[in-house]
């Protein structure tokens, strides 16, 4: 599996759980290299712009079980700037950087890989 940590690394997210268990990963490096769900993406110039720009609102940093409780519910992580937050609900904070995350999984370069 495709995959680069450390200083190269912009971006992390997670989404597991739900009925079907399902488990998505995006790393996204600094250069706009991307790994979703083991398969390589580049980001064009301008989605790296709108990623940086919506990761730049995200000030949300503290791990809640909030909403946990619930059954077959969906568990997110974000790393970023050295914080790893899992929560069960998204922070409104969070909305545009996790819907650009997100949107990376149905790129049809990342679904050749399932």
């Amino acid at each position: 599996m495709l995959a680069f940590t450390g200083p190269d690394v912009l971006v992390t997210y997670e989404r597991t759980g739900g009925f079907a268990g399902i488990r998505e990963r995006v790393t996204v490096g600094a250069t706009g290299t991307a790994v979703v769900n083991g398969a390589k993406i580049t980001l064009k110039d301008e989605e790296m712009r709108g990623l940086r720009d919506a990761l730049g609102r995200v000030v949300t940093t503290r791990s809640s079980a909030a909403g946990c409780d619930v059954a077959d519910h969906f568990t997110y992580t974000l790393t970023y700037r050295g914080h790893r937050t899992t929560r069960c609900r998204i922070p409104c904070d969070w909305r545009a950087a996790v819907e650009r995350l997100e949107a990376l999984t149905i790129r049809p370069e990342a679904l050749t890989r399932r």
